[in-house]
């Protein structure tokens, strides 16, 4: 029996896709990727560092990996993001682990695996490596491709640790995104995610491939049925992506538009580089281009310095926009950026409070929203299965719906919503 290896996986949807391209390189190199870590003779962890909470629940997990080892010979490699930035000093924090690995260089992997079985080793990319590696794809779902189209970041967000563990922005070739994306549609995949960092700052380190507004109406033109992408900055989101979306019926009508914050200081502060007036107008001119687009939003809750008023200015916007969903998070300061110098000065219980007034408030909203909904009937593609044997999907402007009926995964379907919560539509698949 060959080497037998298990990722599991943290954070982001681009550490996802990451972790696809990961197995198809170890696939490819003969070796033979499992589900448990019980049942694996090589645990590879591709962390996130993003959230101080998962890095917690990483580090949390590695004591399983440690009892495990403690039964038989297991090698641990741990890397990502978290690799990344931590690198050799994971090294004297456990030696458990046998290899650490970063952001890049996947493609060596498989080497890294054999050099570890010898001796501890880590495989980290240069801060001054700009490669973008294409890797064969283990992809994990039937229905859905995601498909990379930039790596890293060239913003320089105070409070953000992605530029130093992914490096600056690259644009994809072109070429190769919309190959992969027709490779995706023959294999039967009925959805496409375009991903990056800042998906729709594409091609300004490359005028050559357009921006990302002609990238989109081009993946279009290939014949996906549906296409979503994520995650887009204010600050790059303009009126011809817009109008890109509202031109092709199988781009998704939703446009996830993280705000952060709506006070103009904290902002600033966070060198985000628009104001909420701006952010504002571009979700009037959003719902204004795209019918029904569903705008949704990330936002931190106790930044350095965020008075009781200036989080009330975030409220204040969201009760205006009423997002579709909202993820939220406290702050947490992340090693080498410049908010980790600043004094971390909101109390944890504070932070606490403020995230869940916002959660509360969001979830009336979204209760509101979904309640319009009741009676219609929609277009859902079926992702998969509850934990009680139901199927769920989403709707075209990103909603959840658990849909009632004989459905299979991946079928695309008109159903009638029934009912609504805060987190999700309940629908009758229509008999055809």
């Amino acid at each position: 029996m060959g080497t037998r290896v298990c990722i599991e996986t943290w954070g982001c949807q681009l550490n996802l896709h990451q972790s696809e391209g990961i197995a198809g390189v170890l696939e490819k190199a003969g070796l033979t990727v499992v589900d448990r870590l019980e049942d694996a003779d090589v645990v590879l962890f591709n962390g996130c560092m993003v959230r101080g909470k998962a890095e917690e629940k990483l580090l949390g997990r590695i004591g399983a990996v440690v009892e495990e080892k403690r039964r038989r010979n297991v090698v641990f490699g741990v890397g990502g993001c978290f690799g990344q930035v931590y690198g050799d000093t994971l090294f004297a924090r456990s030696r458990a682990i046998d290899f650490v690995f970063g952001t890049r260089r996947h493609t060596e992997l498989p080497a890294l695996i054999e050099a570890a079985r010898r001796d501890r080793v880590s495989l980290l990319a240069a801060a001054d490596d700009i490669s973008l590696e294409e890797t064969p794809f283990r992809r994990a779902s039937g229905v859905t491709a995601m498909v990379s189209i930039a790596e890293g970041c060239s913003n320089a967000c105070a409070y953000c640790i992605v530029p130093r563990a992914r490096g600056p922005m690259r644009s994809r070739d072109p070429d190769a995104v919309l190959a992969e994306v027709r490779d995706a549609v023959r294999g039967g995949r009925r959805e496409v995610l375009l991903l990056g960092q800042n998906v729709n700052a594409y091609g300004t380190d490359r005028l050559e491939f357009g921006g990302f507004a002609r990238l989109l109406v081009r993946v279009a033109d290939e014949g996906p049925e549906r296409i979503r992408f994520t995650s887009s900055h204010p600050r790059d989101m303009n009126q011809e992506i817009l109008d890109a979306m509202a031109s092709r019926t199988n781009v998704c009508r939703h446009l996830h538009l993280p705000l952060q914050s709506g006070s103009d200081r904290v902002l600033r502060a966070m060198n985000r580089g628009y104001t909420r007036e701006s952010f504002l107008r571009l979700v009037d001119a959003a719902r204004r281009t795209v019918s029904t687009v569903n705008v949704t939003t990330d936002l931190i809750v106790g930044f350095p310095g965020e008075t009781e008023s200036e989080f009330e200015e975030t409220l204040e916007v969201v009760r205006e926009v009423r997002f579709g969903s909202i993820y939220a998070a406290k702050y947490s300061p992340r090693p080498g950026t410049r908010a980790a110098a600043w004094d971390d000065d909101v109390p944890t219980d504070e932070k606490e409070s403020r995230l869940a007034c916002l959660l509360d408030i969001e979830r009336t909203i979204a209760a509101g929203e979904n309640a319009e909904l009741v009676g219609a009937t929609l277009i859902i593609l079926i992702e998969g299965q509850t934990g009680d044997g139901r199927h769920f999907g989403r709707a075209d402007d990103h909603r959840t719906v658990v849909v009632e009926g004989q459905v299979r995964d991946g079928d695309l379907i008109e159903v009638r919503i029934v009912s609504a919560s805060a987190s999700a539509l309940i629908g009758e698949a229509e008999v055809s």
